[in-house]
């Protein structure tokens, strides 16, 4: 086999790799992991508690912190002033980290769900079909959850937030869908090159790998921009975690930036390629002019 065609299979090959690491980062769900174990645990021992709530005491505490199925309707109020009667509290249920009920998750581009097998009142509400266990991502722009007792000044950031946070998924998703389609469309000039002016099929096909290699480079300082975004935005009591939360990336990012690796690489090689050859041919056809 000729050199050139060595670096067009070799490339071809970085490139398919790239292709498939991709397209398994971007279906996993595994992006951002939360695991809370550590959090609770610190929080019962603060509390002095021997041994873990029961369900009962955490049921209601559980049901609103999670996406529910078929909702019962909501009971008739009472007029105000009536016996029995209580505010519905705001932010203030929160103020204490402990006061939140924090689950393990892990969460993709398209969908958040909860690990199963960490909690075991959840895993009792997802079995019964109380809980969802997976919600879906939102990508187009819908009124965040209004809390009584909040100022309206930061319901309006809030909102604001949501559109931020909004415009930096979508410009996640995007450019990992044209990653995909630019790194389609190199692999498919890199196999036609085989066959059809080798030298600049190999060409066109290293700058589509490079192509690629920038809207990888985009989407994942994007995600990671979402990410630190949507747990520094106020209040943090409700949005950020506590100190004892572990919190991190997943597998799927490191596909990610192992596909961007790879695709670089692809590039690289398709583009210096002709450019190598074309320096020896000219050294050549110096020596040879000298001689002469």
């Amino acid at each position: 086999m000729e050199p050139r065609a060595l670096v067009t299979a070799l490339s071809l090959g970085l490139g398919l790799c790239a292709l498939a690491l991709l397209l398994t980062a971007i279906c996993s769900d595994h992006w951002y992991e939360t695991d809370p174990r550590r959090h609770k645990d610190g929080c019962a021992r603060g509390r002095g508690d021997p041994e873990p709530p029961d369900q009962r005491s955490r049921l209601m505490p559980l049901l609103s912190h999670l996406p529910l199925r078929d909702a019962p309707p909501a009971p008739r109020r009472p007029p105000p002033g009536a016996p029995g009667q209580h505010p519905q509290p705001g932010l203030g249920a929160l103020d204490s980290a402990c006061g939140r009920q924090l689950f393990a998750t892990y969460a993709g581009l398209w969908r958040k769900c909860y690990f199963l097998g960490v909690d075991r009142d959840l895993d009792t509400l997802v079995l019964k079909g109380i809980a969802q266990q997976c919600t879906a991502i939102k990508y187009h722009f819908s009124q965040p959850i209004r809390l009584r007792n909040v100022p309206f000044n930061l319901t309006k950031t809030i909102q604001q937030d949501e559109w931020h946070l909004l415009h930096l998924r979508r410009i996640t998703a995007g450019f990992l869908g044209m990653a995909v389609a630019v790194l389609l469309c190199g692999c498919i000039v890199a196999m036609v090159s085989f066959f059809w002016e080798e030298s600049l099929t190999q060409h066109v096909a290293g700058l589509l790998f490079l192509m690629t290699g920038i809207f990888c480079t985009i989407s994942l300082c994007t995600y990671a921009a979402s990410v630190s975004y949507e747990l520094q935005r106020p209040p943090k009591l409700l949005f950020s975690l506590p100190a004892g939360v572990d919190h991190g990336y997943g597998w799927a990012v490191s596909c990610a930036w192992c596909s961007l690796g790879l695709v670089v690489a692809a590039g690289g090689l398709c583009v210096a390629s002709p450019c190598i050859s074309r320096t020896k041919l000219a050294h050549l056809k110096a020596g040879r002019d000298s001689s002469v």
